[in-house]
């Protein structure tokens, strides 16, 4: 069969792939032995020890994945995944989420300023001289604090994920009194399916449509031992802690957003009380060149299938 040069052909499955699509529930080639699809890797950022799940090869353009407040970096797996063969994807725990450090002073290094300083510098250690960048929820706003502030020279295409500029007044005010109730108390449960259970009551109806697969994933990349043996979440509950300098002249956060020159994405839960439909329109009107998806789904879409990968794959292409 002639072949022309640099195409590659889809192989046939294997055993093994049939064995996953049965495990998962979902069907993914599997991998050659020895090839590792993500790496764990650690940097110090200011005194903190920073955990990051790399994807993909170095040498190609850097994707830079920013998660929500009390989630962590392997929320960003599936889209990693499908990323991972053209760009370099990176997907750091923010501090006191998953692996990275957790803080001594929270209210000093949980800040929004404080994150923001840490992106910048881990941007700065890892070398990343332009990067597009994806953010859920809290990462959102960093995102837009970034590409507005210190690397609106870096980032070159922005998504956010169901976040508007200001959610202290642009959310509904009951999404932030259960944001407020459910994140300084986790569970402390017996089990890791117990968590799992959690996580299932917490999530369904607000994040899109997820599997048992993906709700398993979650729960075992989202849970820690506590030293009584017990299970909780894996982030400190002092996270709300943060607190930014009352004194600093703070830019009014729709002008940041009014300011970002980086071309734009926008996705939004149609049911979404964090980002509701009267700030996502204002948003739109603000930056009317931005492209929008809307999904069916609360706070916040999963970026978990084609409907939500594809247009990330495609505005960066």
């Amino acid at each position: 069969m002639e072949m022309t040069p640099g195409l590659k052909l889809p192989r046939s499955p294997s055993a093994v792939d049939v064995i996953a699509h049965h495990a998962t529930g979902t069907f993914e080639p599997a991998r050659p032995s020895g090839v590792m699809a993500r790496s764990d890797e650690f940097v110090t950022v200011d005194g903190i020890e920073i955990h990051y799940s790399a994807w993909g090869d170095r040498a190609d353009p850097t994707v830079l994945c920013v998660h929500g407040l009390s989630r962590n970096g392997r929320d960003f797996d599936p889209l990693a995944r499908a990323l991972e063969d053209d760009y370099h994807v990176v997907c750091p725990d923010m501090p006191g989420r998953g692996l990275s450090q957790w803080a001594d002073d929270p209210a000093e290094r949980y800040s929004n300023g404080a994150m923001v300083e840490t992106l910048v510098d881990l941007c700065d250690t890892l070398e990343l001289d332009t990067l597009r960048y994806v953010g859920t929820s809290m990462g959102g706003g960093l995102g837009m604090a970034l590409a507005g502030g210190p690397l609106a020279d870096r980032i070159e295409r922005l998504v956010i994920n169901d976040m508007p500029p200001n959610p202290e007044t642009d959310s509904a005010p009951e999404a932030l009194g259960r944001i407020m109730e459910y994140v300084p108390e986790p569970p402390t449960v017996e089990t890791v399916t117990a968590l799992e259970e959690y996580f299932r009551d917490l999530y369904e109806g607000r994040f899109s449509e997820m599997t048992d697969a993906e709700y398993r994933r979650l729960a075992v990349t989202s849970a820690r031992r506590t030293d009584a043996g017990r299970v909780t979440a894996h982030y400190d509950p002092r996270i709300l802690a943060g607190e930014d300098d009352e004194d600093a002249e703070a830019p009014d956060p729709w002008d940041v957003w009014e300011a970002i020159d980086a071309p734009l994405l926008v996705l939004r839960g149609t049911d979404s009380d964090i980002l509701p439909a009267e700030p996502f329109e204002r948003m739109i009107e603000t930056q009317p060149d931005a492209e929008t998806v809307e999904i069916d789904c609360g706070h916040a879409p999963a970026l978990n299938t084609p409907e939500q990968i594809d247009p990330i794959r495609d505005f960066f292409a």
